[in-house]
């Protein structure tokens, strides 16, 4: 169960679900109903290191540049948004925040992608509870992202945060 698995279950939901995230994590549902744990775990831990990937200051700015302030808990389901747009997008955000320019509809992530992101950990924690902590799971991370917050952050629209992002900033 390696990348090209995972990336192979996001694009299936993608064209199942007509890329909506919500409809994407009722698809992660039910293909995911009868999995074995070790099955959820596999998918879990590659969701969350996709995830990880875009906890930096630049993919905080950039989720803030589309969708106002986002905190913790708005960028972590934003983060899960950019995976429902399949492994060439998600890789190319990754590579470079400022990518994001390239993607028709940016307000789409704000508010979207919780579902998507605890589809497979809520059936999980439906078979064990919650007191298994060994469960990847997405959540705000305790730690700053990496990088260098840019200067002005979080203040957002400020002229340095869209000097950051220059294409992100000529779509804002």
């Amino acid at each position: 169960m390696d990348q090209d698995w995972f990336w192979q279950i996001v694009e299936e939901a993608r064209k199942q679900a007509g890329n909506d995230p919500d409809a994407m994590a009722a698809f992660l549902e039910r293909r995911f109903t009868e999995a074995d744990d070790a099955t959820l775990r596999a998918f879990q831990r590659h969701l969350v290191a996709a995830s990880t990937r875009l906890y930096t200051w630049r993919h905080a700015t950039a989720g803030d540049m589309a969708c106002g302030s986002l905190g913790d808990d708005g960028f972590t389901d934003w983060r899960a948004w950019v995976v429902t747009l399949g492994r060439d997008t998600f890789e190319r955000i990754a590579a470079d925040a400022d990518n994001l320019a390239d993607v028709d509809d940016l307000t789409a992530g704000c508010g979207t992608g919780e579902l998507f992101g605890a589809a497979v950990s809520n059936i999980y924690f439906a078979r064990h509870g919650y007191e298994d902590d060994s469960f990847p799971i997405l959540e705000p991370g305790g730690e700053p992202p990496a990088g260098t917050p840019p200067s002005g952050y979080p203040r957002n629209g400020t002229e340095s945060l869209r000097k950051t992002l220059p294409r992100l900033a000529r779509r804002t």
